[in-house]
C-alpha cells in the first residue's frame, strides 16, 4: 500500500492546508476529482506531497515526485506477494531507491527462517547439495558458523524484519 497526501500549493503558500489522501495506485478520472476537491484549477494549478505512508519498510516519497511515476510504482508493489515486498524491502534498507529496488528485485537468492549467517550456510549447504559426497555420520562436523561467516565476506546479506536473509547478487 502506497498513500499520499496530495496539497494545494497556492493554498498552503496562503496558511491552509488543504489536501486530501490518496491511495496509490489512482485511475486518471479519480486523480482529477482529488484535485477539484483539494481546489487545483486555473487560479491554483500547482499541488505537492506533505505527507505519505507505506506498508513497505524503507519507502520514501518527496514533496515534488511525480505522480503519475509513483502511481507506476504503487502498480508494481500491489502486484509483489510479501516475500517480493520483503525484498523490495530488503533492497530499500541498503540505499537503493524503490525504482531500482523494483527492477532488481529478482537479482537475489532468498533464505527462508534464517536469523543469523550460520542458518543461511545450513539452508545454502542443504539446498545446493554441498555436503552430499560427506558420509552422513562425518557431516555433524562441519562447521557451518565459520562458513556463514566466510559467505558473508563474499556476498551481500540482508536480514529481514520477518526473519529471513536475501542476498543481493
Amino acid at each position: 500500500m502506497l498513500r499520499i497526501y496530495l496539497t494545494n500549493l497556492g493554498k498552503y503558500n496562503e496558511g491552509y492546508l488543504i489536501g486530501e489522501w490518496v491511495n496509490l495506485p489512482v485511475d486518471a478520472d479519480e486523480l482529477e476529482e482529488v484535485k477539484a476537491r483539494i481546489g487545483i484549477n486555473a487560479e491554483y494549478e500547482e499541488m505537492f506531497i506533505t505527507d505519505w505512508e507505506s506498508d513497505v519498510d524503507g519507502v520514501s516519497v518527496g514533496e515534488y515526485d511525480n505522480i503519475d511515476e509513483l502511481n507506476e510504482l504503487a502498480e508494481e508493489l500491489d502486484k509483489l506477494d510479501e516475500y517480493g515486498l520483503e525484498i523490495v524491502a530488503a533492497f530499500l534498507s541498503e540505499g537503493y531507491d524503490l525504482e531500482e529496488a523494483l527492477e532488481r528485485r529478482e537479482d537475489v537468492l532468498f533464505f527462508s527462517d534464517c536469523y543469523d549467517m550460520e542458518a543461511v550456510a545450513r539452508v545454502y549447504c542443504e539446498e545446493t547439495g554441498l555436503l552430499d559426497s560427506i558420509p552422513e555420520n562425518l557431516r555433524d562436523y562441519f562447521d557451518f558458523a565459520a562458513f556463514g561467516r566466510d559467505m558473508s565476506f563474499e556476498g551481500h546479506f540482508v536480514f529481514t524484519s520477518a526473519g529471513n536473509c536475501v542476498e543481493i547478487l
